[in-house]
């Protein structure tokens, strides 16, 4: 059984969690690290030393391994992930063609970003054979941050993920221990302290994905700075924005694929999942079965974690998947 350690990297803090995946999640411990400054500067880069101080004392405090690390990116709102139908190709030929196709997809230049893709399917429209890709492209600088500065670490990266595929992977394996049906239409909804990603997949494929800054919900965990009062019309206003976003967002995804099957499921998931119960609300405005992923059948029965701890730690461990 391979140990792997999973890095999650996120605005102000960064998680780790080590195991491995064969059957089951197992988890053999976890640790977080907040910082009070920005880790990750306008989602385009890091702040390298506090970066490097971060992990470095994570790691060394936990004594985590650092062979075979895999790091997951999280709250990066200006990620770009599009789902695409191109002529099949060879992979030379094919990246030439999103690269040149993406350009409409970017507010920047493309040649800022790092772009990479999935093939999702192949198929032969008339007499043409074709293929749906799903297309990533992340800020170089980013990367080039990451890899750089956990050179310096003496981590030994195995690769670097991005949040919605990561959740993606842990939803699937737990979709399989449920026994829900394979061939279905969901959606997943990280809501976390400073941001919610939502991603909609299909058939276990990820369709369409955007991440939401939300600096309310920073502002409502800090409770000693605010009175309750504003607490109580922060949750309110911050409850009602998240549902809002979420459905529009579905709606965007409905208006581009008007006969795309009927979303069957909500999955609710992150450390504020807890906290805020948007199930009610959303279930106005989306007419799916809510989930609340408080609990998760696909960790090992051996291994006992608590509600909170499932909450907090469910995006870094999909990272050991």
């Amino acid at each position: 059984m391979s140990i792997r350690v999973a890095l999650e990297v996120g605005k102000n803090y960064v998680k780790v969690a080590e195991g491995s995946f064969t059957n089951a999640l197992h988890v053999n411990r976890f640790a977080e690290e907040q910082s009070k400054d920005d880790i990750i500067i306008n989602d385009l880069k890091l702040e390298p030393n506090l970066f490097y101080e971060t992990v470095g004392n994570i790691f060394l405090k936990n004594n985590f391994p650092k062979n075979n690390v895999i790091v997951v990116l999280t709250g990066i709102s200006n990620m770009i992930i599009r789902e695409m139908v191109i002529p099949y190709l060879n992979e030379e030929k094919t990246y030439n063609l999103i690269t040149f196709e993406a350009r409409q997809y970017f507010p920047t230049n493309i040649e800022n970003y790092i772009i990479d893709y999935k093939q999702l399917k192949v198929f032969n429209e008339g007499k043409v054979k074709k293929q749906k890709i799903l297309l990533v492209a992340l800020p170089k600088t980013l990367i080039e941050d990451i890899i750089n500065i956990s050179r310096k670490l003496g981590l030994k990266l195995k690769k670097i993920d991005i949040e919605p595929n990561a959740i993606t992977k842990l939803v699937n394996i737990e979709r399989r221990f449920r026994k829900e049906k394979e061939k279905e239409l969901v959606m997943i909804v990280n809501i976390m302290r400073s941001y919610i990603t939502t991603v909609i997949v299909n058939e276990g494929d990820i369709i369409l994905s955007k991440t939401f800054p939300n600096y309310d919900l920073e502002r409502m965990f800090n409770e000693e700075e605010e009175s309750e009062a504003f607490l109580e019309y922060i949750y309110t206003y911050t409850i009602n924005e998240i549902a809002e976003n979420v459905s529009k967002f579905y709606e965007f995804y409905r208006s581009k694929d008007p006969e795309s099957p009927k979303l069957s499921k909500v999955y609710l998931m992150g450390e504020v999942c807890q906290h805020i119960d948007i199930s009610d609300i959303l279930r106005t405005k989306i007419n799916s079965e809510m989930v609340l992923l408080t609990e998760l059948q696909s960790i090992d029965k051996k291994i006992v974690m608590t509600k909170n701890e499932i909450c907090n730690y469910s995006t870094v461990m999909s990272g050991l998947i």
